[in-house]
């Protein structure tokens, strides 16, 4: 394993739990951004470490050459540290806060607003639709931690090949 790897994935990793702190303790875990768009951007801000990380390997320890398995390897140790890291904390995030979090937004006028913007929604479902999504949110944690592995996985090995190949260097003979 590379240790710039590592720490770059260690950089990343506490980056996003404190981007993701900021959201819960800030109070914005409400708000339209907090609720859908935080963990997309948690995803990708894992791109800039794969470049330092890469960058920095290729020009510190191989003189301005790497090639792209050498480049690939090293995005892909940031990749898992910061899939383990961040996915801990997601789960420690619902354990603790979530639910609370998904209940007060089911209850909210932000989801009122969601649903009556709906047009197959009747005014008379409300009440049954917003029980229901109450009741979902009694999932698992290891289930709602999957839930955002899924997008982290997908997201972020396509950028770490993508990052490899436009940072790959090869000697000029």
């Amino acid at each position: 394993m590379n240790k710039k790897g590592l720490y770059f994935g260690l950089a990343y990793s506490l980056f996003v739990i404190i981007f993701k702190l900021v959201i819960l303790f800030g109070g914005f875990s409400l708000t339209h951004f907090g609720w859908y768009y935080s963990n997309i951007t948690a995803v990708f801000m894992v791109i800039p470490f794969y470049i330092l990380a890469i960058k920095s390997t290729r020009d510190k320890d191989y003189n301005g050459v790497i090639g792209g398995k050498e480049a690939t390897r090293i995005a892909l140790t940031v990749f898992i540290v910061g899939a383990v890291l961040v996915s801990a904390y997601n789960y420690f995030e619902f354990e603790y806060a979530g639910k609370k979090i998904a209940i007060e937004y089911y209850n909210s006028a932000q989801f009122l607003d969601y649903l009556k913007k709906l047009p197959q929604v009747k005014e008379a479902d409300y009440a049954k639709i917003i029980e229901e999504q109450i009741k979902n949110t009694e999932v698992s944690a290891f289930k709602a931690t999957t839930g955002k592995l899924f997008s982290y996985i997908l997201l972020g090995l396509s950028s770490t090949f993508i990052c490899a190949v436009l940072l790959k260097r090869n000697r000029v003979n």
